[in-house]
């Protein structure tokens, strides 16, 4: 039941976006999709293509709904679209639930998701070369709707594959699900309504959904939009607002607004406001729009911009885009709205010192009083990293834990910076070797505040009785943003070639966003001492010299008497 609320609560979100209504079901009885013209705009469906494909079968049972995975030859077509490589729920997982994935698709609530969603379905079908339930859907001209009949039950993705060029192009992008409580789905063509996209400029200067750094660091974002056909209008709006989360600090005068390739001009082809309430900048471009010739339908309008990064930020910090936009040429005051989001993380390095045996094996002793130095590796150069300290609570298997956090410094000239940093001397010294440690035990050290990339930690002072590495440990953050911005893999390598190693690299992407490793301490040699075993080897070796002495003389005596 719960599953099913979580369905419809979806399917509500999907008449918003798409114009649609549904839900899922039965494998042996079957349902239709209708989709029909809008009541209040001139799009058609005469005349449209729209390709269906299936995702999920359904049966039903009452007010039960079982699913399983929808087979073309034996093959599940869409099992790595959540499963696979890059898979929007787990990576790389063989033995993946069909719940799971369809609990993941109820879970998403809100229209831009959703749209994203059936986005993403569609360019893993374009890539993988799926075939359509039905052949593609032709529709005759002259007619307002149009039937698909004879589905049975599951969960669809309905797409409009006519060629959207020209102002009057109209769109369906719905995903539908079919059941014996909705057996007819209808969905309602809409408008090719205007779109927004917000960008971050990566770690590798191309422009995506996600990006990852370092407190302090500066980044780029970059929102597109495509000119609507407006003609219609007497008065026309088209303006965003974009809105940081914590944690990203405006550079206002970085703002930079293009039509095309050509640099616009402020006052004059658009207005900016920054700092209005909760919205961190608007662009109007309401009075250019409404210039006949100024901008034509299909421009791209495009602002780009800079923000630091402030040691607020927390490790997943969405930033959003509204683009509003007037829709209904009839009320001057009627307007619809669009949103887009790029996310920046940053992300918690935790270390811990275990001591090896004389052997050099791991044992489960963690070691405090070693002090390091962190330097990132940039373009080749060494670029030692200052931290400031925080107290921090956080919660593991729901109990509070206190740990000290090295940050890192927004301001590396601030007074209170620091370069050295400590294993802790406090804490649970009875924890064994563990992957789930996120600092505050014995032999821990927690930084917050990295982008991925190449680290170097090294060891300026060993705990007592061990052995200094000669060597930096050098660890490697490695990170994979997939398509709609989520982090979908987190980890960490490492290699050392002194005394002391690295082992047990790993790193988790759900919600901590955390990194670890175990750094290693060789014991020292104990030097002899007077009575002990030194003492021992010389006095036998004297005993020895004395007996040999001893011989030589009475042979030499006996050789004179001779």
């Amino acid at each position: 039941m719960k599953a099913i609320k979580k369905i419809l609560a979806v399917l509500v979100c999907l008449c918003v976006v798409f114009g649609c209504t549904a839900v899922v079901a039965s494998a042996a009885d079957t349902g239709s999709i209708t989709i029909q013209n809008p009541t209040h705009s001139g799009a058609t469906v005469a005349g449209k293509t729209f390709n269906v494909y299936k995702i999920f079968n359904a049966t039903t049972s009452g007010t039960n709904t079982s699913y399983s995975w929808y087979e073309i030859g034996g093959e599940i077509p869409f099992y790595d679209f959540f499963y696979g490589a890059n898979g929007v729920v787990e990576q790389n997982k063989a033995d993946g639930n069909v719940q799971k994935a369809v609990e993941y698709v109820s879970d998403i609530t809100d229209s831009l998701a959703l749209s994203q969603f059936a986005e993403s379905l569609h360019k893993y079908i374009n890539a993988n070369g799926i075939a359509t339930v039905i052949d593609p859907v032709v529709v005759p001209t002259g007619v307002t709707s149009i039937n698909i009949p004879d589905l049975s039950y599951g969960y669809y993705l309905v797409y409009d594959n006519t060629d959207l060029a020209g102002a009057d192009a109209s769109v369906v992008r719905s995903a539908v699900m079919l059941s014996n409580v909705n057996k007819d789905a209808v969905i309602t063509l809409k408008a090719n309504r205007p779109q927004i996209l917000k960008q971050v400029e990566e770690n590798n200067g191309t422009f995506g959904k996600g990006t990852s750094v370092n407190i302090g660091d500066t980044v780029t974002f970059k929102l597109t939009t495509a000119v609507p056909s407006h003609t219609l209008y007497t008065t026309y709006k088209y303006f965003i607002e974009d809105t940081m989360a914590d944690g990203l600090e405006l550079i206002a005068d970085s703002i930079k607004v293009y039509h095309g390739d050509d640099l616009l001009v402020k006052d004059t082809d658009y207005t900016l406001t920054t700092a209005q309430g909760t919205v961190d900048f608007k662009v109007d471009f309401t009075a250019s729009m409404n210039v006949a010739g100024k901008f034509n339908t299909g421009d791209t309008l495009s602002v780009v911009y800079d923000a630091k990064v402030t040691d607020s930020i927390e490790k997943a910090n969405q930033n959003v885009a509204k683009l509003t936009y007037s829709n209904d040429p009839t009320d001057d005051d009627s307007v619809g709205s669009v949103s887009d989001s790029a996310n920046v993380y940053s992300y918690q390095f935790v270390f811990t010192k275990f001591a090896q045996d004389t052997n050099g094996i791991l044992t489960n002793v963690r070691l405090s009083g070693a002090q390091f130095n962190l330097y990132k590796v940039v373009g080749g150069s060494d670029v030692l990293v200052k931290f400031t300290t925080r107290n921090k609570t956080i919660n593991i298997d729901g109990e509070d834990h206190n740990i000290t956090e090295y940050v890192v410094a927004e301001d590396a000239s601030a007074p209170g910076t620091t370069d050295i940093l400590e294993t802790c001397n406090e804490g649970d010294a009875t924890i064994t070797l563990s992957h789930l440690n996120y600092g505050g035990h014995l032999g821990d050290i927690a930084i917050f505040g990295l982008a991925e990339g190449t680290y170097k930690l090294v060891e300026t002072k060993a705990p007592d009785g061990y052995i200094l590495p000669s060597e930096p440990f050098v660890i490697e953050i490695v990170d994979e943003i997939g398509a709609l911005g989520s982090v979908g893999t987190l980890n960490v390598t490492g290699s050392h070639t002194g005394s002391g190693s690295i082992v047990n690299t790993n790193g988790m992407a759900e919600n901590i966003l955390t990194v670890w490793a175990e750094i290693t301490n060789k014991p020292g040699s104990a030097l002899p001492e007077t009575g002990g075993m030194g003492t021992t080897i010389f006095t036998v070796a004297g005993i020895v010299m004395m007996v040999g002495a001893a011989a030589f003389f009475t042979s030499r005596k006996r050789s004179s008497v001779a």
